[in-house]
C-alpha cells in the first residue's frame, strides 16, 4: 500500500508555498537544494529566509471569494476543472447556489460529502502549515538575530498562525490530533497511531497558545499609519485577541455545547455549559475595548480600501493587474471591454428574503411596506450592495433578469451560465452602478489585491452579541452591538423593539450576521455550529421567476431550485480516507 503522509508534509518543500512577495527570497535556488541551515542560517543575523519561512505559512490560510473543491472525483467525466468550478462557500449553505448547471458544486448539493469524496479539505494543508511553524520554532534560535524584536515578534508569528490551523481543523472536524512542537519524520512509528484529542483538549491547547503570543507581537498600527505599514496584516494583538473570540463562540455554541447529549458525540464536552458563553462574549469584548478598531461609515469602503477601520484579520492574495472578481460575479449580460461576465452565483430567495424593509421591519410584517408586486423598493440598503436583482442599476442600466432578458436571455449562445434563481451575488464588486466599466478594487501599489477578509469589527460586535445574549439575555451593550451596524447599515430607524427575549434577539442576531457577513464565509460555518443546518439547509431552496408584462410592469412567481442533501453526520466534515487508512488510530467522524 503506498503511505500518505502528506497531512504532516515530511518534505520540506511541501511547506514552502511561494507568496508574490517572497519569491525573490528563493529564486536564486532550486527549491529541492533547501535545507534546515539555509532556511535558518547561523551566519545571517537578519533571519532573512526564516522571516520568508515564517510569511509562507501565511500563505496557507485559506482564501475566500471562489472555493475549489476538495476532491478531483467530483470532475465531471474526469475532466480537468476550469474556473466555472470556482464558487463561494456559501453555495453550500440556504444563501445560494452555483449557477452554472455543470458546476461541481452541485455533486455536493445533491450527494454531500463522504471519506472517499471530502469537501472543503483542509487536513494537509493545516497540518503542513502546523509542521513549518514547529520546523521554525525548533530552529530559530540558531540564528545570530542582530535583531531581538523581530526575534520575539517572528516566533510568536508562527505561534499564533499554529493556533489558528488547529481552529481550521476544528471547526471542520472536532477535536483533532494534538502533536505540540514535533515535527515528525517519515519513518516515525508514531506517525500510524496518532490519536484525536478531545474537542474541549483541542480549545483549551489554542486558547493557551493565542494567550502565550498576544503580548509579544508587533505592536498594533492606529488606523493613520495602516496604509504605509509594510507588514499590516500580520499577527498582531488584535489579531490574536479576535482569533481567540472566534475560538470561543465556535467552543460554546450548540454544536460543540450541546443542551442535551447527542446519539454521537465526538466533542469532548459531555454537557451544556453557559459559562463557554460568557468567556466567549468576553474574548469579543476584549477586542471592542481595544478601541484601535470601528466600522467604516461607508460599507463599500471595505472594497475599495485594504487598510481600514474595520479589517482586523485578512489574507493578502496574489497581485493581479485586472477587475476579474466583477467579471466572475456580474450577469452574463454585460459585457465591458467585450469580456464576457460570468454571473457564477445565484443567491436564493430564501437569502433575499432575510432583507428587512429600510424601516428595519421585516418583510413579514405586516405594517413594513412591502409590496410583493414591486419586492425590492424600500429594502435595507445591504440587498443592493449584496445581490444582483431585476431593475436594479448596474453599469448604467437595469438589470434584466426576467424571463428573456438581457440577463437572463435563456439562449446558451448569449449567456451559457445564468442565474438559476433570478439573482446574482454582488458583494465584493465596486459600486459600479453608474460606471462604464468595472472598477478596480483593493488597490495597492497600482496593482489589484484583494485581501479576503477573516475577521472584521461587524462580525466581533455581533460574536460579543450573540455571546452575551445566549448567557445572560438582551441587555444594552446587546442593543448597542447590533443597532451600532443597523446604523451604518442605513436603516431607519436603526433601534430594536424594546424587550426583546432571548430567544427574539437570537433571531435578530442571527439574521444580522447572515445579512451583514453575506458571503464572507460565515453562513456556512454558522448554520452547522448553531446545528440549524438539517432545518434551513437540508430543504426545498427557492428562487423567483419574473416575467415582463406588455406595460412593463413585473410578475414574481416563486419556484423550487433544489432540495440539498444534509444529514446529521454533515455538520462535521469526514476525514479523508487517504488518512484514516494510513493512521489506524485516526477516529472517523460519527456516522461515515
Amino acid at each position: 500500500m503506498k503511505k500518505h503522509f502528506g497531512w504532516l508534509g515530511i518534505s520540506l518543500t511541501a511547506v514552502i508555498f511561494t507568496l508574490s512577495s517572497c519569491k525573490k527570497a528563493f529564486e536564486d535556488k532550486p527549491l529541492e537544494l533547501f535545507t534546515i541551515d539555509y532556511i535558518f542560517d547561523e551566519n545571517d543575523p537578519t533571519g532573512a529566509q526564516a522571516f520568508w519561512w515564517v510569511g509562507n505559512i501565511y500563505g496557507k490560510i485559506p482564501t475566500g471569494y471562489n472555493r475549489m473543491l476538495g476532491s478531483s472525483s467530483w470532475a465531471f467525466n474526469n475532466s480537468p476543472r476550469t474556473n466555472t468550478s470556482l464558487v463561494p462557500l456559501e453555495c453550500f449553505s440556504d444563501d445560494a447556489v452555483p449557477s452554472g448547471d455543470g458546476n461541481e458544486g452541485w455533486n455536493v448539493i445533491r450527494g454531500g460529502y463522504s471519506p472517499v469524496a471530502p469537501f472543503d479539505d483542509n487536513w494537509g494543508n493545516s497540518y503542513s502549515a502546523i509542521r513549518a511553524a514547529n520546523i521554525y520554532l525548533n530552529n530559530y534560535q540558531r540564528i545570530p538575530w542582530a535583531d531581538s524584536s523581530r526575534k520575539i515578534w517572528l516566533t510568536n508569528e508562527a505561534r499564533a498562525l499554529r493556533a489558528y490551523f488547529y481552529y481550521e481543523l476544528i471547526r471542520r472536524y472536532g477535536g483533532v490530533p494534538l502533536v505540540g512542537d514535533k515535527v515528525y519524520e517519515p519513518n516515525d512509528p508514531e506517525l500510524l497511531n496518532l490519536k484525536r484529542n478531545s474537542f474541549e483538549e483541542c480549545v483549551n491547547y489554542i486558547v493557551s497558545e493565542l494567550d502565550i503570543a498576544k503580548d509579544s507581537l508587533r505592536p498594533d498600527v492606529p488606523l493613520s499609519g495602516r496604509t504605509t505599514d509594510a507588514d499590516f496584516g500580520r499577527m498582531r494583538k488584535s489579531i490574536v485577541l479576535a482569533i481567540k473570540a472566534k475560538v470561543l463562540l465556535l467552543a460554546a455554541s450548540p454544536l460543540f455545547n450541546p443542551s442535551s447529549t447527542p446519539d454521537k458525540p465526538y466533542t469532548g464536552y459531555p454537557s451544556y455549559s453557559a459559562e463557554r458563553w460568557k468567556v466567549a462574549a468576553d474574548a469579543a469584548k476584549a477586542v471592542m475595548d481595544l478601541g484601535i478598531y470601528d466600522l467604516e461609515p461607508n460599507r463599500y469602503t471595505l472594497v475599495l480600501q485594504r487598510a481600514n477601520k474595520e479589517h482586523i484579520f485578512f489574507r493578502m492574495s496574489d497581485p493581479r493587474n485586472d477587475n476579474g472578481y466583477a467579471y466572475y460575479m456580474s450577469p452574463p449580460g454585460y459585457k465591458p471591454a467585450n469580456r464576457n461576465s460570468e454571473g457564477r452565483v445565484s443567491p436564493t430567495q430564501e437569502f433575499v428574503d432575510a432583507f428587512p424593509m429600510k424601516n428595519g421591519k421585516t418583510i413579514t410584517d405586516p405594517s413594513s411596506g412591502y409590496n410583493p408586486s414591486n419586492p425590492y423598493a424600500g429594502r435595507d440598503p445591504r440587498l443592493e450592495q449584496t445581490v444582483f436583482y431585476n431593475g436594479a442599476k448596474w453599469l448604467q442600466r437595469p438589470i434584466e433578469t426576467f424571463e428573456g432578458g438581457k440577463d437572463k436571455p435563456n439562449d446558451a449562445t448569449l449567456a451559457p451560465v445564468q442565474t438559476q434563481t433570478g439573482y446574482y451575488a454582488k458583494k465584493f464588486c465596486a459600486n459600479d452602478s453608474s460606471s462604464a466599466n468595472y472598477s478596480t478594487t483593493f488597490v495597492r501599489d497600482g496593482g489589484f489585491i484583494p485581501p479576503w477578509s477573516i475577521i472584521r469589527y461587524a462580525d466581533i460586535l455581533l460574536m460579543y452579541a450573540e455571546a452575551k445574549n445566549e448567557y445572560s439575555a438582551p441587555d444594552a451593550s446587546v442593543y448597542a452591538a447590533v443597532e451600532k451596524i443597523r446604523q451604518r447599515a442605513g436603516l431607519l430607524p436603526y433601534s430594536l423593539p424594546l424587550g426583546l427575549s432571548k430567544d427574539q434577539m437570537r433571531d435578530v442576531v442571527r439574521n444580522e450576521r447572515r445579512i451583514e457577513l453575506a458571503f464572507e464565509e460565515q453562513r456556512f460555518w454558522d448554520i452547522r455550529r448553531w446545528k440549524i443546518a438539517k432545518a434551513v439547509y437540508g430543504t426545498t431552496l427557492h428562487g423567483v421567476t419574473i416575467t415582463k408584462n406588455a406595460n412593463g410592469t413585473f410578475n414574481y412567481s416563486p419556484k423550487n431550485v433544489t432540495t440539498p442533501y444534509f444529514t446529521d453526520a454533515m455538520y462535521l466534515l469526514p476525514i479523508a480516507i487517504k488518512e484514516t487508512q494510513v493512521n489506524q488510530g485516526l477516529e472517523q467522524n460519527p456516522w461515515y
